[in-house]
């Protein structure tokens, strides 16, 4: 079993989507789970990822923070740290930071199957 920090983990800039202040950090990678992905996000305060779509269910887990859930037609769901929330897979969806503090959560995603 191994085990590792967060601190460790590249981050990259999340602009798809017309994205803004979005960091990833891919936890646990695809080559190492056989199932699942597990990625770290932080949107700093007035950041989005913008509203789209995936074929994978999410889950996801607030750290830290607060944000807006968005759906296609623009409804807000607001959420907050220690709340969890799942996605169906083909829902459109966005998030936005409206805070003046950055929402950290951890999304976990199934792999496409081959």
């Amino acid at each position: 079993m191994d085990h590792y920090h967060y601190s460790t983990v590249e981050k990259k800039d999340v602009t798809d989507y017309g994205s803004t202040h979005t960091t990833i950090q891919v936890l646990i990678k695809p080559e190492i789970a056989p199932n699942f992905i597990m990625r770290r996000f932080e949107i700093g305060p007035g950041g989005n990822i913008g509203v789209h779509g995936h074929w994978n269910e999410h889950e996801i887990y607030v750290i830290e923070g607060e944000m807006d859930l968005v759906d296609k037609d623009g409804k807000k769901t607001h959420v907050t740290n220690d709340q969890f929330i799942f996605m169906p897979g083909d829902e459109p969806r966005g998030y936005e930071n409206n805070s003046d503090k950055p929402v950290v959560f951890l999304c976990v995603v199934p792999k496409k199957k081959e």
